[in-house]
């Protein structure tokens, strides 16, 4: 049974994403959830103990502390390390009732890039991901970029480390 997209676009049935690539999977999200991106290496950045794998750490951008986060490790893909093209993408979630937003950060491997895509592209991601991993993804578009639902990973209880 087909489900159907969560995604809206502009009135040419258009959408702005933003693409950034894990090992060999590329993924993307829509613009609107990204806040900026930001060189891993000229940031201010640690580890923090006692966390799962798919916490990379913590940065520091202009004074506030960001989760950053290995959304492959998340999602149960091939672990891989933090390299010298490493980048940081502060997404950002949609405001909940009280007026705050959950933001964090995730890990790329490389330099993102926008681009934009035709909604009628856009299919379902069914066959393409695990069957727990979908609730996160939106669809998967005619590159196979995998556009992930910023909601739903950002609103998820399992990210929340206490």
């Amino acid at each position: 049974m087909a489900r159907s997209l969560r995604v809206q676009g502009d009135p040419e049935g258009s959408l702005n994403i933003v693409t950034f690539t894990l090992g060999r999977e590329r993924f993307g999200l829509e613009l609107k959830h990204l806040k900026e991106v930001q060189p891993l290496g000229v940031l201010n950045w640690s580890l923090v103990p006692c966390t799962p794998e798919f916490v990379v750490g913590v940065v520091n951008i202009r004074g506030r502390l960001y989760s950053v986060m290995d959304l492959a490790g998340f999602l149960g893909l091939r672990k891989r390390q933090v390299g010298p093209d490493s980048h940081v993408l502060l997404v950002k979630g949609q405001e909940n009732g009280k007026g705050a937003a959950m933001e964090m950060g995730l890990i790329s491997d490389t330099l993102p890039v926008i681009s934009r895509i035709k909604l009628e592209e856009l299919q379902d991601a069914q066959g393409t991901v695990s069957e727990g991993a979908r609730k996160y993804f939106k669809g998967v578009t005619s590159t196979m970029t995998t556009l992930l639902d910023i909601q739903a990973l950002l609103s998820d209880p399992a990210i929340i480390v206490e």
